[in-house]
């Protein structure tokens, strides 16, 4: 017991200080990141060569119709995800690690009421319940699946809850997959209920990670990287694409491993209610090489795969910040 109090009061200690400097001023400049993506191939930035196929609140219908997804499922864009490493999204406590989804589940809490979890694992995972893990560390790989359900990929939320009695606790409203008492959780909820899954305690995870990187907005020292599942040209808006009156000024050459110092973030709400990767809002504002500033949608909506209604429910990443993925 003891043991465990000491590790709780650690984790609580980190957490207070990153959530106190969050609220510092813009001015006090720091380039440490409190929260990072999850998932990364060896030798490039977290979250390079991944595509996002079904996004948080988005419809799967190749294996789902009819419900919306309760997180990110992590696939690699080019071969098969099987074996790469999973990073926990910030420092925390392990507070669950078991499972069989197919694959382990491991679930970190970073707050009172914040807690991560990565589905699909491998059975031989790096860490233990109980365990104090810091951001970026390493908690296993993705599961080569044989199950012929779906190609190896991770399953990622960011929630409120670890469990709560209508979704995973002791009186679960739908019966889908997990049950009472279950940790994990459905990873589903159904579209013709009355709340969304931001209402049941679910975020997106995109936005969380990207509202939460950098404690007190500073972005000295920090550069994002062109992801090389980018194409083309992206434009360079004056203000962040989607405001009234924003308006392109230039143009920026989508080359893979390009850097550019990132000066700020437009992220949306991390409980949106949004039921399509349309929903999906994260823009960066950057320098270009010759010194003009303006913002690039990082996080793009794909038509990789869609909703019965039509709607993209991929999310590709042209840019991301350049956080080395640590070697498995």
């Amino acid at each position: 017991m003891p043991v465990q109090l000491t590790r709780r009061r650690l984790v609580e200690g980190v957490l207070a200080g990153a959530f106190v400097s969050r609220r510092r001023p813009v001015g006090a400049q720091s380039a440490t990141l409190a929260f990072s993506y999850p998932s990364g191939l060896p030798g490039r930035v977290l979250g390079d060569g991944f595509l996002v196929r079904h996004g948080y609140a988005t419809e799967n219908t190749w294996y789902l119709p009819g419900y919306w997804h309760a997180g990110e499922d992590w696939y690699t864009a080019a071969g098969d995800a099987a074996g790469t490493g999973v990073y926990a999204a910030g420092a925390g406590e392990v507070v669950f690690a078991g499972s069989n989804y197919p694959g382990r589940v491991v679930i970190v809490r970073h707050a009172p009421e914040l807690f991560s979890m990565y589905g699909h694992l491998d059975y031989a995972l790096s860490v233990a319940e109980g365990d104090v893990v810091e951001r970026g560390q390493l908690l296993g790989t993705i599961l080569a699946r044989t199950d012929g359900r779906a190609p190896s990929h991770l399953h990622f939320e960011m929630r409120t809850f670890f469990t709560t009695p209508e979704v995973n606790g002791e009186a679960p409203r739908y019966g889908f997959a997990c049950g009472f008492g279950c940790p994990p959780g459905p990873g589903y909820w159904p579209i013709d209920a009355p709340e969304h899954p931001s209402a049941m305690g679910w975020r997106n995870p995109t936005h969380v990670i990207n509202r939460r990187a950098w404690p007190g907005g500073a972005m000295a020292g920090v550069d994002v990287v062109v992801s090389t599942t980018a194409q083309g040209d992206a434009p360079l808006w004056d203000d962040p694409g989607d405001d009234a009156g924003a308006a392109p000024i230039a143009d920026v050459p989508l080359r893979a491993g390009d850097r550019y110092p990132l000066l700020a973030v437009e992220v949306g709400a991390e409980e949106g209610d949004g039921t399509s990767a349309e929903a999906y809002r994260v823009w960066y504002r950057i320098v270009l090489p010759e010194g003009a500033e303006g913002w690039v949608q990082a996080a793009v909506p794909s038509m990789n795969d869609a909703g019965s209604d039509g709607r993209a429910s991929s999310v590709r990443f042209d840019f991301v910040p350049a956080v080395a993925a640590p070697t498995p």
